[in-house]
């Protein structure tokens, strides 16, 4: 997991702990020493650059271009209107999965991610005017109720759309700023990363990162497989279908916006889908339980239906067999 470092930590180590590096400059106190895992790189050849855009417009190759236009208006849950609506990603349940994803695509370890509270000027300090281009740091706020990767993903769009940000030797780097009391610029957010990688984690996304695909990626992890079934009695679809030895399992995942309870016409639909389904496969209906009236899951139950919701599904992507289980009770 990435760590989330608080301001009075941040302030006491680097007030009292400021540390002299092999160039002789000033750098961060080493973190570990308080018990986190970032680090702060020790690079003997720092590359001298500025944020400011010495050459205007930034004379960029067409794949950097195309990532930075990407970056800007089309990663989801940013502010721009060529953006579209990843509720995954936003997902406080699901935030270090997906990031997971996103940080094994970018070649990101633990000890080169923190969310803090509060950016300490000297953290700014080490990463203005000289930094070294071969590793990748992410130093970021994150909101109260943000994801990980909602959060990366902000910084980044803000950083671009109000220009705080420069390319060095194809390595993206960036300062994300607020206006404190008085109009003092805070910083919020610190990353030099490769955005190709990072496109890459977010292209993954669109495949990966699914209510369909995480349910079949928490099922692959506790040994079940995917198949290709077909249900000879009714001319019935479901989302997807598994096997586990000898048994089958067919998977209907439902999602509903602005709806607090399932209407009775809804049950109804999801009865007639399972309805006798069990002699050959067995229903699996994955949804957000809060949906479902108690009546409407004695009613599946009577079905056999197997219920599963989030929890279950991060229990599965830690490796327990919670389908297994619920059947066998």
């Amino acid at each position: 997991m990435s760590i989330i470092l608080r301001r009075i930590n941040i302030k006491n180590c680097v007030i009292l702990s400021l540390r002299n590096d092999e160039r002789g400059g000033k750098m961060p106190v080493n973190l570990k020493r308080f018990g986190f895992e970032f680090e702060f790189e020790n690079c003997k050849k720092k590359v001298p650059y500025t944020i400011e855009h010495k050459k205007k417009p930034l004379d960029l190759t067409r794949e950097m271009t195309k990532n930075l236009e990407y970056l800007l208006w089309y990663v989801p849950n940013i502010n721009s209107a060529q953006s579209q609506e990843n509720e995954l990603t936003s997902s406080l349940n699901f935030e270090n999965f997906v990031f997971g994803i996103i940080k094994n695509y970018m070649n990101l370890e633990n000890k080169d991610v923190a969310f803090l509270e509060y950016i300490d000027r000297d953290i700014v300090k080490f990463y203005d005017k000289k930094i070294c281009p071969h590793s990748q740091k992410i130093i970021l706020t994150k909101s109260e109720g943000e994801s990980k990767t909602d959060c990366l993903l902000r910084h980044i769009r803000n950083s671009l759309a109000h220009g705080n940000f420069n390319i060095v030797e194809d390595l993206l780097v960036g300062f994300d700023y607020k206006y404190g009391p008085g109009g003092e610029e805070i910083c919020t957010g610190i990353f030099k990363i490769f955005p190709k990688n990072l496109l890459r984690g977010l292209s993954s996304l669109d495949e990966e990162v699914t209510a369909e695909g995480l349910a079949q990626i928490a099922l692959q992890r506790t040994g079940y497989q995917l198949e290709r079934f077909k249900n000879e009695d009714k001319d019935t679809s479901f989302d997807f279908y598994v096997k586990k030895g000898s048994k089958r399992y067919a998977l209907e995942i439902k999602k509903y916006r602005n709806t607090e309870v399932l209407s009775e016409e809804e049950v109804q639909k999801l009865l007639d889908k399972f309805s006798g389904l069990y002699d050959k496969i067995i229903p699996v209906l994955f949804i957000n339980t809060s949906f479902l009236k108690k009546e409407t899951k004695e009613k599946l139950k009577k079905e056999r239906v197997i219920i599963l919701d989030i929890k279950n599904i991060l229990k599965m992507l830690d490796g327990r067999d919670i389908l297994g289980e619920i059947e066998a009770y």
